[in-house]
């Protein structure tokens, strides 16, 4: 691939990696020299990612897992240990969450518990089977995936606000804990269109007034999200930990 990369001789898994956000960050991991174990619930997508990424000449595994399955999260730690011995990068990018929703309707507490049990326990699962790892190699670094509608708390999405502010939580609890280990713990604000995305966008027709809150007035893709993931993966981010970063185009500004 020419040349040592920001990442080279690093190991990293990237959840949710089958498709959009999760893809793009393996892609350029991968493309800056890790091992990069991409997990999800399709087999047949990650195998294609995986299949781009060695065409382009970097290293990947793939690997069905569920986000928010004990055992599947500690079989997904277990699997880069054996592939490759070590965990340097974890990013917890899977989010199974429910549509829009009414407060006052009764499968609320229900949604909740859906949005919970995917991002939040999922994320919290992987970190602690990550955690003894990383202590014991004297660092690393964990990326959490937030959302600017946890901040801005949209009408109709209170499980999946609630589950990213909880993300927040995990994320600044960690950071304090784990610093002595020089485990780095942050969380990405990502804004990316993706197809579910843009359907809610035009069946809601908030398309407009939802691009108008976005500073620099275009919606993400995927790749506008990486290469802060690279960042923070990397050893230019080793005095960086606990923080929340916008990558969004400014349309939160904290």
């Amino acid at each position: 691939m020419g040349g040592a990369g920001k990442l080279e001789g690093k190991v990293a898994i990237v959840t949710g990696g089958g498709q959009g956000i999760g893809e793009a960050i393996a892609a350029a991991y991968a493309a800056e020299g890790a091992k990069v174990l991409v997990t999800g619930r399709t087999l047949g997508k990650l195998e294609d990612v995986v299949a781009r990424i060695a065409a382009a000449g970097g290293t990947a595994l793939a690997l069905d897992a569920l986000a928010g399955e004990t055992a599947q999260s500690e079989a997904t730690v277990a699997r880069a240990l054996s592939e490759w011995g070590r965990i340097d990068v974890l990013v917890n990018n899977a989010h199974t969450f429910t549509d829009y929703l009414p407060l006052s309707d009764p499968k609320m507490e229900e949604h909740c518990k859906v949005d919970f049990q995917s991002a939040f326990f999922g994320s919290l699962q992987l970190m602690q089977a990550c955690y003894p790892h990383m202590a014991a190699q004297g660092g690393g670094s964990i990326i959490n995936m937030g959302s600017s509608y946890g901040i801005r708390c949209e009408p109709g999405f209170l499980a999946y606000a609630a589950s990213k502010e909880a993300i927040r939580a995990l994320t600044k609890t960690a950071a304090r804990e784990w610093g002595k280990d020089r485990i780095r713990v942050n969380t990405i604000l990502p804004s990316a269109l993706s197809p579910k995305a843009l359907w809610y966008l035009e069946e809601s027709k908030t398309y407009d007034a939802e691009l108008a809150k976005v500073a620099m007035g275009r919606f993400g893709e995927p790749e506008d999200i990486a290469p802060t993931a690279v960042f923070l993966a990397s050893d230019a981010s080793d005095f960086v930990t606990g923080q929340t970063i916008g990558v969004e185009g400014g349309a939160t500004m904290l």
